[in-house]
């Protein structure tokens, strides 16, 4: 009798079940961590965009706003009068996949000083990529917090 090599039909489906079983536990975790990360690189991008607009007010001395429309975040300076748009726009939805709100207003207003003008209640910009949302809150000194407002 000649010896034969080679894997028979049922060790070759056991392998391809166990190797089902394991990307089916691993994948969802693996996925909730990329979706995660996401969102906290969002926040992040939100939070650099919040004090790059606070800088360019005192720097020029002016009154400077974050501008929310939409998933869209812009810098916008006062010029004698007239808003001007600082630097670049970015788009939230297109580069993370996360949806921006704001409350109670899209804009939030940095005096000449670097204070923020404060409007009734606290601004607050929610970053959300489902399952789960950011909240980041801003003081009247300019001061950003995450989750704890």
């Amino acid at each position: 009798m000649r010896n034969r090599t080679g894997f028979t039909f049922i060790e070759m489906m056991i392998v391809l079940v166990i190797a089902g079983l394991v990307y089916t536990i691993a994948a969802r975790p693996v996925r909730g961590a990329f979706v995660a990360a996401s969102r906290r690189a969002a926040v992040r991008e939100v939070t650099a965009y919040l004090f790059r607009a606070r800088m360019i007010g005192i720097q020029q001395s002016r009154r400077a706003w974050l501008v929310r429309s939409g998933n869209v975040l812009k810098i916008v300076v006062d010029s004698s009068g007239t808003k001007v748009q600082i630097g670049t726009t970015i788009d939230m939805n297109l580069r993370y996949g996360a949806t921006l709100t704001a409350t109670p207003k899209d804009s939030i207003e940095f005096d000449p000083r670097g204070f923020v003008v404060l409007p009734a209640s606290t601004p607050k910009l929610i970053v959300t990529k489902a399952p789960a949302a950011d909240t980041l809150c801003v003081t009247g000194l300019g001061r950003i917090a995450v989750r704890g407002c």
